[in-house]
């Protein structure tokens, strides 16, 4: 993404992902999370957690991205606009899906003797990060420096508050030894203790902050503004980011004569097969390669709960000598959870 003569084809990627998953918004979370619960009402909670993790790492890969990429003022007006209003919907996802949590669960932990102490130190250790403050552009590093951490900060706080409480500590701004910085850097400094007295009393914005969000279209891929519609598991199929590392991966694992059908599979070129795909290998090791490839964002999928029903219905594994079907508890054990990798462990080739 650095290099000027890539913006096109950046571009390119970069809409079709939104094009991909632009319909998810907006929708109703809260009317999914019920339906998932009528599937699934004791791992309720774990699932629960599990998206709000996912979404805790989306939002904080943007910020990240922001950061390093997005402040070049030289990347096309389309690239920019395309990667915030991203990054906004990820953010307003990531939100709401921490008011839901604890709206069900977070409350009932309220009254819990400890809570975690967070602190924020940004307001003090800026000067070892930059520290060529004489300059010209101190300032603006300065401000990009409070901006990447109080983002951070903010987005751990939601993540952190749907299961726990907390007490958040400031560390107070560290004076320069330049008199001009400390003109700008105090007036800086007024904005985020406003902004950060607003985050320690978070639990008492949570359900207002939550109400407000937005899950609007954007205007400016094509002239005509998109329908919005609600979406259900069987709308968009799965797909790979870089399908031909996928099939290249795991074809190994494949019996011989079920080698087009799985290419097709993985190519998009099928939705389900006619039979099931039989993997040379024990059912954890092909649910944890596509566990890590949904993690990373190379396997786009509504949810986890529509890539196990897709493993279901396409693939068996082989089990003491025999090959057997994939059960959903057995799946969710790996896909659903933090674990540990498989003893053999399919490498991803790229």
């Amino acid at each position: 993404m650095l290099n000027p003569e890539s913006f096109d084809e950046d571009i390119s990627l970069l809409e079709s992902i939104y094009s991909i998953n632009k319909e998810q918004f907006p929708f109703d979370i809260k009317i999914a999370f019920e339906e998932l619960y009528t599937e699934n009402p004791d791992k309720m909670e774990m699932i629960f957690w599990d998206k709000l993790k996912e979404s805790y790492y989306n939002y904080e890969q943007f910020i990240e991205l922001d950061y390093q990429y997005f402040k070049n003022q030289d990347l096309p007006e389309k690239f920019q606009n395309l990667f915030y209003h991203s990054k906004l919907l990820s953010y307003n996802y990531f939100a709401y899906v921490s008011r839901i949590y604890y709206w069900y669960y977070g409350r009932k932990n309220e009254n819990r003797g400890e809570k975690e102490k967070i602190t924020a130190r940004f307001l003090d250790d800026y000067n070892k990060i930059i520290p060529e403050l004489s300059e010209g552009d101190a300032m603006q590093k300065i401000q990009n420096y409070f901006s990447l951490n109080f983002e951070m900060l903010e987005n751990y706080i939601k993540y952190i508050y749907a299961k726990n409480d907390f007490h958040l500590e400031v560390v107070e701004l560290r004076i320069s030894d330049n008199s001009f910085i400390n003109k700008g850097l105090e007036k800086l400094a007024n904005e985020y203790y406003s902004n950060l007295e607003v985050l320690a009393k978070y639990k008492d914005n949570i359900t207002k902050l939550a109400m407000n969000l937005r899950f609007d279209y954007p205007d400016f891929l094509d002239n005509k503004q998109p329908t919005a519609k609600k979406v259900t598991k069987s709308q968009e199929p799965i797909k790979f980011l870089y399908p031909e590392n996928v099939f290249d991966s795991l074809s190994p694992y494949i019996h011989e004569e079920c080698n087009e059908s799985f290419r097709k599979l993985i190519f998009g070129e099928l939705t389900n097969v006619v039979k099931e795909i039989i993997f040379k290998g024990g059912s954890n090791m092909l649910v944890y390669f596509l566990k890590q490839r949904y993690d990373e964002g190379h396997l786009i999928a509504y949810s986890k709960e529509q890539v196990s029903e897709w493993i279901i219905k396409n693939f068996m594994f082989y089990d003491e000598e025999d090959y057997k079907k994939f059960k959903k508890d057995t799946i969710q054990k790996t896909l659903m959870r933090d674990c540990k990798p498989p003893k053999k462990e399919v490498k991803y080739l790229i």
